[in-house]
């Protein structure tokens, strides 16, 4: 995600890296919500049933989403973001933060979407996007949400207040992402908010993601994210920088990567370690050969691994055994290198 430092001309443009939260959920935890976020759920209820009563025909869910997506907008605003930032001032970090400064990037505003979407009944995810520069240094990221009703997932993106609208009615993201360039036509955006006023006068493009012909996709966190070395060393730029299961929310899925450009020859693998949590075990996978890690053994600190195999021509997959019944297990790393 960019930002604007404000202590210069608005057109200068710094890169401000998405921050993939990791929470471990506990079952049956109940999210705790300040003062600004009580109200605010207040005055979306207040308004969709407002809404319904002369909505004849519309989901609730819709009429909710679209309120909350508009709120969180206006409130969280990256602009009021860039302002702290370039001011030397703290930071919001927390949703309540966030609510008090009216100041957050998109991952702030998912954040904020998330937890307010699970106290309005609404069945949520997020959506990463991580698109892939001519060289990793020029890698961006961005993030948006989907929304489950009518038979089918919804892409909203919070920041620029977008949702994408067909014949066939609000579209997933998957939907979004098949029929690229013609995609742009169903955009339903926000277009006098300053923060896109001030991206398309940049000459930025805020839909990118639709089209974008180097993507890696989460849904959910569930995918697979393609790291390729700067020199001879793997790093996330970015990107998520762990692999496997953070949450055990029903429609979250664990994060892999995959190695491109890999040396061939080499016989063992350096990785970085700074945290790790739950159980499972790592497996690295080239064709039919794997070796098999467990995770509780990767304190933090550099690990070195034998492989059982050569490497060849190809790919590496890097990725969490899946653990019966699911659990938690994931790993942070910070870079990874063969040897």
């Amino acid at each position: 995600m960019w930002f604007v430092c404000s202590r210069s001309p608005l057109y200068q443009l710094a890169w401000l890296p998405l921050i993939v939260v990791m929470p471990v959920v506990l079952e049956g935890a109940e999210p705790l919500l300040g003062p600004k976020a009580k109200i605010l759920l207040e005055e979306i209820r207040e308004e969709t049933e407002q809404l319904l009563l002369h909505s004849p025909g519309a989901k609730r869910e819709f009429i909710t989403s679209v309120s909350l997506m508009n709120h969180v907008q206006r409130i969280v605003s990256p602009l009021r973001y860039s302002v702290l930032a370039g001011a030397g001032e703290n930071i919001p970090t927390t949703v309540e933060q966030c609510l008090e400064s009216r100041a957050g990037i998109c991952g702030n505003q998912v954040e904020c979407f998330l937890l307010l979407a699970k106290q309005l009944d609404l069945r949520s995810r997020s959506v990463e996007f991580y698109m892939h520069g001519e060289q990793p240094s020029g890698n961006s990221s961005h993030i948006g949400v989907e929304v489950y009703f009518s038979g089918g997932w919804k892409f909203f993106d919070v920041t620029w207040g977008t949702y994408f609208q067909n014949r066939d009615g609000i579209c997933s993201i998957a939907e979004v992402r098949e029929n690229g360039v013609q995609a742009r036509n169903w955009a339903v955006t926000n277009q006098t908010d300053h923060w896109y006023l001030h991206w398309r006068r940049a000459g930025l493009d805020p839909l990118t993601y639709v089209d974008h012909r180097d993507l890696d996709l989460l849904r959910g966190r569930l995918g697979t994210v393609r790291l390729f070395p700067v020199g001879a060393v793997y790093r996330p730029i970015h990107q998520p920088g762990y692999v496997g299961l953070n949450t055990l929310e029903p429609d979250y899925g664990d994060v892999r990567i995959i190695l491109n450009s890999i040396p061939t020859e080499k016989t063992s693998l350096k990785m970085t370690v700074s945290g790790k949590a739950g159980a499972g075990h790592l497996l690295i996978i080239q064709g039919s050969d794997r070796l098999r890690i467990p995770i509780a053994s990767l304190n933090p600190g550099t690990h070195r691994f034998r492989l059982p195999f050569k490497l060849k021509t190809g790919e590496v997959r890097i990725m969490m055994e899946e653990e019966n019944p699911r659990q938690i297990g994931y790993v942070v790393y910070t870079a990874i290198e063969f040897e």
